[in-house]
């Protein structure tokens, strides 16, 4: 397969140790067979692990040849009695433990700077780092210990970054303190002037922005995501939050913990979106915005007022989803009736 150049594949596993790892049991007797690799339901064969997070996969499962599944605990197969079954609560989540014990990355990283780079006399390189090729590391910048940081990237003036960091290519970040353990893939832009303007007469006047980026410990940030440094107050970035590509996080916006933002979400100036909170793709929250705690906006919903309970929240104004899904067939009611 051509996966093999870009990916290390471990030896086999015995089946009682992977279901070790994810802490479940397994019939007696099945405890050495070897399972060499993972595979999705469809492609799985004899000797691969696959895994089944939703009922509605059931039919791919009862055709799979898989040596074992990882699945929900209340799952019960009709006919495919060959495969193993795992059960654990949360099938995704081990199933992302697991894949760290078969594969892990080909390319490999040395304590090393590049002939390219250039690394100012003034800034402080952690141990074990790898700087690559034509980064640029500019004054007063402190890097942790083990950072990686790839080709074409650019770190401003007094920036720091903890311990553990990757930083992909061609990613840019200036006014910013960022934590330990922190993934920053391609692209990312961090610590720019925010989209703040006083308008007079006609002519828009640029506000200099005096706020940093603060980025918590165990954060990702995706690639070409875009994140606005505060115009007086510091844009935050809480611990174990988790952004994806092509997002946009406005001035002084306080993201706080384990909040995830899905793709091209977009969030304007001024927004604190509370800890453990869930934005699908293409949410947009308007300014000034308050979220509270542990709720769930889905795909394209519009935030246009403050939200107070935890839930889940649709559509645009964004009302809670039952609301919603009553509107969307009323509106299809009304629709079909005026056609008739």
């Amino acid at each position: 397969m051509q996966n093999r150049k870009f990916f290390k594949t471990s030896k086999p596993h015995k089946l009682s140790e992977i279901a070790d790892k994810i802490g479940c049991t397994i019939l007696a007797g099945k405890e050495d067979i070897l399972i060499e690799g993972i595979k999705s339901l469809s492609d799985s064969k004899n000797g691969d692990l696959t895994f089944l997070s939703s009922k509605k996969y059931s039919k791919e499962f009862e055709g799979s040849k898989a040596s074992a599944c990882i699945v929900p605990k209340a799952f019960e197969s009709k006919s495919n009695t060959d495969t193993v079954l795992l059960k654990v609560d949360n099938p995704y989540h081990a199933y992302a433990k697991i894949i760290d014990i078969f594969y892990s990355s080909a390319k490999t990283y040395n304590s090393k700077i590049m002939p390219s780079a250039y690394v100012a006399e003034g800034s402080k390189i952690g141990k074990n780092c790898y700087i690559g090729h034509n980064v640029v590391i500019e004054d007063e910048v402190e890097i942790g210990d083990n950072a990686i940081i790839e080709s074409g990237t650019v770190i401003d003036y007094g920036v720091r970054v903890g311990n553990n960091a990757r930083i992909d290519s061609n990613v840019s970040i200036s006014h910013s303190v960022i934590g330990d353990d922190v993934v920053i893939l391609s692209g990312a832009r961090i610590g720019q002037d925010g989209f703040g303007f006083a308008t007079d007469n006609g002519i828009h006047k640029k506000i200099y922005h005096t706020g940093l980026v603060i980025i918590g410990n165990d954060v990702e940030i995706g690639a070409n995501s875009c994140i606005d440094r505060g115009s007086m107050n510091d844009t935050i970035i809480e611990d174990l939050c988790r952004i994806d590509n092509l997002v946009q996080v406005g001035h002084n916006v306080h993201v706080k913990k384990g909040t995830i933002l899905v793709a091209q979400v977009g969030i304007a100036g001024s927004c604190t979106i509370g800890s453990y909170c869930a934005l699908g793709g293409q949410v947009g929250i308007a300014g000034h915005i308050n979220i509270t705690d542990n709720v769930q906006i889905s795909g394209q919903g519009g935030v246009l007022k403050d939200i107070k309970e935890a839930g889940i929240m649709g559509g645009s104004p964004a009302v809670p989803i039952r609301d919603w899904h009553r509107q969307t067939i009323m509106m299809k009611k009304l629709i079909t009736k005026k056609e008739n």
